[in-house]
Order: structure tokens, then C-alpha cells, then sequence
């Protein structure tokens, strides 16, 4: 799968955490690394994001105060692509609910976000990819006539 990136700095990012962290057949990582790659402000504080030395993600990223709306909402979404995280009621380091679509994608980042879906569950993404059966005009002219007349 080809992902669409945002810039070419969200492209050279992603090569780049793909390549360092080997993980050109790892859809976990590939999705988390395109998601916090969307923006400078993530991209810059991916060591706030992520621990190379572990191959971890860092749930203290979350109450960091670089944060924004949208760098939460980017945080949450790679760390559930990555782990499947949605939050801690019990302990009160976030909320679940937070993790809803409700709460994620309500951003501009939203087409990139579907990207980042794509890239982690490959397998099922791959039949989006597959030609639709085209109708020519012709076709869809007498399918329309048909329907009235029924």
C-alpha cells in the first residue's frame, strides 16, 4: 500500500522511523509513525512519543504540555493503531471515551488519519484498492428507464 502523505516532510519522517526501526512489514509501527508524522510540533517531540531504545510508546506523552487539541488527538489515535490504548479510567490517565471517532476526528487531518487506519489493517484496506465494475452511460441510461417503468 502506497499512503498518501501530507508534505514531503511527513514523507522523509515516516521513511525514515520505517527504515531506522526495521519495520517495513510492521503495520503497528507504520501507522504510528505516519500519524505523528503529520505535523512539526509531533514530529519534533517524537522522543516524547516514543522510546527507541524499548520500541515503546510513551503513555506520559499524553500530559506533556506541548500538547495541543489536535497533538492529543494525533497521540491518542497512533498509540490506539499502535497497541490498541483507549485510556486508563481506573488509574484517570485519560478517558476511553476519549479514543471514540467522536472525540478524534473532528480535524482537518482527518483524510491522513484514514491513511494511518489503511496502513495498520492492510489486509482489509486491500480491497478498497480493487477496480470497481464501471457502468458505462449507456448502461446506467437503461438501468434508469427499467426502474421507472417498474
Amino acid at each position: 500500500m502506497n499512503p498518501v502523505f501530507k508534505d514531503i516532510e511527513h514523507e522523509q519522517f515516516y521513511e525514515g522511523n520505517i527504515r531506522m526501526t526495521h519495520s517495513q512489514h510492521d503495520p503497528y509501527r507504520q501507522a504510528f509513525f505516519y500519524v505523528v508524522g503529520l505535523t512539526p510540533q509531533t514530529r519534533q517531540h517524537i522522543r516524547d512519543l516514543y522510546d527507541y531504545e524499548e520500541q515503546a510508546i510513551r503513555l506520559e506523552a499524553l500530559e506533556q504540555g506541548w500538547q495541543t487539541s489536535t497533538s492529543v488527538k494525533m497521540t491518542r489515535l497512533a498509540f490506539n493503531l499502535y497497541n490498541g490504548y483507549t485510556g486508563d479510567a481506573e488509574t484517570g490517565r485519560d478517558h476511553p471515551r476519549h479514543y471514540s471517532p467522536y472525540h478524534l476526528f473532528d480535524t482537518g487531518l482527518m483524510p491522513y488519519f484514514f491513511e494511518a487506519i489503511k496502513l495498520r489493517y492492510a489486509e482489509y484496506a486491500r480491497s478498497l484498492e480493487l477496480p470497481y465494475f464501471q457502468f458505462s452511460t449507456t448502461e446506467t441510461e437503461n438501468y434508469a428507464s427499467y426502474e421507472h417503468e417498474a
